[in-house]
């Protein structure tokens, strides 16, 4: 879709269009634009059944999402209050949530956008009660905001959800986003709380002790490296080696890891106190 088109040509489009290719670019102009009536417009068309029919094969599984994940790609890419507005539109309507599976890019695109609103955080935890638990986990820890991790740590104290699936969403959650201070002092509330001891565990080795293959696979995700943490996130992790270090009933093998992580965060510390300041 040429970038000069007009918004009345691509209405047309949209409008009248059976090419569904045409009908995704058309609509992909639309989520690309910065403008709040862009993004209504798009959200017109996107609760209307008609539409949705001519953009996707909605009576083939493999098919009925392949234009739509093109037209949401842009609202995840470009997060902002105004797509997590369009994205609210979306979720409490009964035509677009007609397909559960469109759900997916609506939590993807609304956890895009930080600060996470109380409205936001509310629909993750809608979302977790009807089978989303595991998917919104590593989105929430990602997005870290007060409100995300809020929820976040809500589903780690759940009890009534399995430990260990509560594990494999620390170490989905927690890994990839152990230089973000505000996970570092989230992962501190949760092991000074009651939780039980393999989940408490969980939090800790989640920070201290990476067993890539053993929770991920054969191509596990390489968590950030320390040193290019800030000095701040370094100095949490010193402190959290502490706390960690004190709870009872830890396995030997993570009390070292914990040792191992503070001497390296240690040393990358004093070394940079020794780097003299730039000139000038």
């Amino acid at each position: 879709m040429h970038e000069t088109m007009s918004f009345e040509q691509v209405s047309r489009i949209l409008e009248s269009s059976q090419e569904r290719a045409e009908l995704a670019q058309a609509a992909v102009f639309l989520a690309n634009s910065d403008g709040v009536m862009a993004l209504r417009q798009l959200g017109r068309y996107l609760t209307r059944a008609d539409f949705l029919a001519r953009l996707d094969n909605l009576e083939e599984p493999h098919e009925k999402m392949l234009y739509l994940r093109q037209v949401m790609a842009p609202l995840i890419e470009r997060p902002s209050p105004e797509v997590a507005a369009l994205c609210h539109t979306l979720y409490r309507d009964a035509t677009f949530m007609s397909d559960p599976d469109r759900l997916v890019f609506l939590l993807r695109a609304l956890a895009a956008v930080s600060p996470m609103s109380g409205a936001t955080a509310e629909i993750f935890r809608q979302t977790n009660a009807i089978g989303y638990y595991s998917h919104n986990a590593p989105l929430l820890a990602a997005n870290a905001s007060p409100a995300a991790l809020e929820v976040f740590e809500q589903m780690i104290r759940d009890a009534r959800v399995p430990a260990e699936r509560r594990i494999d969403a620390l170490h989905e959650g927690v890994l990839p986003n152990r230089s973000k201070a505000p996970v570092l002092q989230m992962c501190r509330r949760l092991i000074e709380s009651e939780l039980e001891l393999p989940v408490k565990s969980g939090v800790i080795e989640s920070v201290f002790d990476y067993q890539g293959k053993k929770w991920y696979g054969p191509h596990p995700p390489k968590p950030p490296a320390w040193r290019s943490a800030s000095n701040e996130v370094l100095r949490l992790v010193a402190e959290l080696a502490g706390v960690a270090r004190e709870q009872p009933g830890l396995p030997d093998a993570l009390r070292d890891a914990i040792d191992d992580t503070a001497r390296v965060v240690r040393a990358l510390l004093t070394g940079r106190s020794r780097v003299p300041p730039a000139a000038g």
